[in-house]
């Protein structure tokens, strides 16, 4: 769908719009485009941006901060999507001879970054497997089949996609952001998109099912990537089936989570509606083609859910970890903390009776044995 040919014929259909005023609206400008140049099927027209000088903060909570608009706005511009790549070719070309006037105003069209990335990306034709209001909870196993939730996306709206393209898992939602200005006491909101990006390898899927739900529990050898981008803005779509994702550009950002659970656990829950059953098993059949490590379905087996005991509380340090201990030096609580953020051992375990462990050991048999566990890709459902 989205292009072909080799890297120096590169065909796309999306293309980037600037230099129209502030008084055109998506619906304008897309019937504009349409009419010079062929059928557009999304226009997403810019209208929020993050604020100059600011970032956005995840430990304030939005209902108790006055939405304030009068923050700089981001020059007008906008991301169209055509039916067809030669509806790009003519733009773009009219572009060149400054051929695009709206309302008196010369129209400049792009084709966005162009990167090696973004150029490999424009060639994809496979959608991804989209699971729609799915929810999302991210904890770690304390036992078998004993699930600790760390945090939970929210009530509606989240989206799960597994794409094949990149070989990659991505945890969609939209909500309302509190952005801070540097050396200001002020705020703004803003809605955002958020992206939790499961990048490299899954250790292992655990299946669960029941009647309400598919379930599955993803282990990952790696903290995932978090992106968000601004969303306040004027869409028009002229079609009902899904479209691949536009050039607006998504912003790494830290840690969503009040609690930094993110940051502190490995195993996403992910809870799909029934409707979904022959994409799900699609997915499923990539995940096993991919060689992902899967347990068999735990049919009659009932996973225990319950949430951590400060669950929700925010956390003050920016990066968990065990910075002190008594009579324990820095080589060990070093290998505590690698085998902690590798999810070999969490935090639950490290009891008052796990360090005490420790203590009572050479530090060469703790250095020994905190390495050995390292080697592991499976979490240690015992660590004492």
């Amino acid at each position: 769908m989205e292009s072909e040919g080799s890297a120096k014929d590169l065909v796309v259909i999306q293309i980037s719009v600037g230099g129209f005023d502030n008084d055109v609206n998506a619906k304008m400008l897309s019937e504009y485009l349409e009419e010079q140049f062929g059928q557009v099927w999304r226009c997403r027209l810019k209208t929020s941006s993050t604020p100059h000088n600011s970032y956005p903060t995840y430990d304030i909570d939005v209902e108790r901060v006055q939405r304030m608009n009068y923050y700089g706005k981001v020059e007008p511009h906008a991301f169209v999507h055509f039916a067809s790549s030669e509806s790009t070719k003519y733009g773009l070309a009219a572009s060149r001879c400054n051929e695009i006037l709206l309302e008196e105003k010369l129209l400049k069209v792009s084709l966005g970054p162009e990167n090696p990335f973004r150029l490999n990306e424009r060639r994809r034709t496979i959608m991804p497997f989209k699971f729609t209001d799915v929810s999302v909870e991210i904890g770690v196993l304390v036992g078998k089949d004993d699930f600790v939730v760390g945090w939970r996306g929210p009530h509606t709206g989240v989206n799960f996609l597994v794409d094949t393209f990149n070989g990659t898992c991505k945890i969609l939602f939209t909500k309302n952001t509190v952005f801070s200005f540097n050396g200001e006491t002020r705020h703004a909101i803003i809605k955002c998109n958020f992206k939790i990006e499961l990048l490299r390898e899954i250790d292992e899927i655990k299946e669960y099912k029941d009647y309400a739900s598919l379930k599955i529990l993803l282990q990952l050898a790696s903290s995932p990537l978090v992106f968000y981008r601004t969303v306040d803005d004027n869409i028009e779509k002229s079609v009902a089936f899904d479209l691949l994702d536009d050039d607006d550009q998504w912003i790494r950002t830290t840690d969503i989570t009040c609690s930094g659970a993110i940051g502190r656990f490995n195993t996403y829950r992910i809870s799909i509606r029934p409707r979904n059953g022959p994409s799900f098993e699609k997915a499923m059949t990539y995940f096993s083609e991919s060689r992902v490590p899967m347990v068999e379905r735990c049919n009659g087996k009932s996973l225990r859910v319950r949430d951590e005991p400060d669950f929700g509380v925010y956390m003050s340090e920016p990066f968990f970890c065990f910075q002190k201990n008594e009579g324990l030096r820095f080589k060990v609580l070093c290998l505590v903390n690698a085998v902690l953020h590798k999810g070999i051992v969490n935090q639950h375990q490290m009891t008052n009776e796990f360090f005490t462990l420790l203590r009572r050991h050479q530090e060469g048999v703790n250095l020994a044995a905190l390495k050995h566990m390292f080697s592991y890709k499976c979490p240690v459902n015992d660590a004492i």
